[in-house]
């Protein structure tokens, strides 16, 4: 399976807000064995939105939107999704009673504006927000396609994605494995002098993927690769740190 995110909000692509959801999102799905294949950034602009949604209903098996579920005129992510996948967003009863307990215990009533964030699309699960408004949802959409539509504010974001979907994910794909990971740290040595030694000595590991990340004096080598060649990644891992065995980081 792999996935796809699209993160909604013209404040990300202002710089305004640092866009920490994409990130914590694809370590916790990297965690539970599903790859994100792309991920991207949308503002506030109906149509954009819904070209977005339908290029990564086309090329990705699960997309999860995160933003633009909240009341104001700006939050444009329900009527665009709705006019994307032709589905009605209805209020879901439950969700106002939620949110109208909360309000009376703040000393507030329940307005049309917050009623707006109990809006759901038709046929969706709703996935309950313990700590905010409006809930996430989940949609089973034709073809197998898996569509998750959650809130932007990360609180509610990682509160959602930790109670509800991770654990949904694992019971759905229990076969999903991790792609396993190995990381050397290197130092005293760059980047272009590693990769000397590594095409001097002919080192090209058969199905494992090599990244080189070069910072502060340093360089970490990632390796990784489909589970089903975690041999070839422990075989891999050893071999270089035999190649670069004078410049291992002794910190790591």
């Amino acid at each position: 399976m792999n996935a796809e995110i699209i993160s909604i909000g013209t404040e990300l692509l202002l710089g305004h807000i640092l866009n920490t959801n994409t990130a914590f999102l694809s370590q916790k799905l990297a965690e539970t064995g599903i790859d994100v294949y792309n991920t991207s950034v949308v503002g506030d602009n109906p149509r954009r939105l819904v070209e977005s949604l339908k290029e990564a209903l086309n090329r990705s098996d699960i997309v999860i939107t995160t933003g633009g579920l909240g009341p104001t005129v700006d939050d444009i992510t329900r009527d665009a999704l709705a006019a994307a996948l032709g589905k009605k967003p209805v209020l879901d009863r439950p969700t106002v009673a939620v949110m109208t307990e909360r309000y009376a215990v703040r000393g507030r009533k329940m307005n049309p504006a917050g009623e707006r964030q109990a809006l759901v699309f038709e046929g969706a699960t709703v996935l309950p927000n313990s700590v905010g408004a409006a809930p996430g949802q989940r949609l089973e959409l034709p073809g197998g396609k898996l569509l998750f539509v959650l809130p932007g504010p990360p609180n509610e974001f990682n509160a959602i994605l930790n109670e509800e979907i991770i654990p949904w994910l694992k019971e759905r794909f229990p076969d999903a494995r991790p792609r396993p990971v190995r990381i050397i740290r290197t130092q005293g040595i760059g980047e272009s002098d590693i990769v000397t030694i590594l095409e001097r000595e002919n080192f090209q590991p058969l199905d494992v993927d090599l990244g080189f990340y070069p910072a502060m004096g340093k360089v970490e080598i990632r390796l990784t690769a489909d589970p089903a060649h975690e041999a070839q990644v422990s075989e891999a891992e050893q071999t270089l740190l035999g190649l670069l065995a004078d410049f291992i980081d002794p910190e790591s």
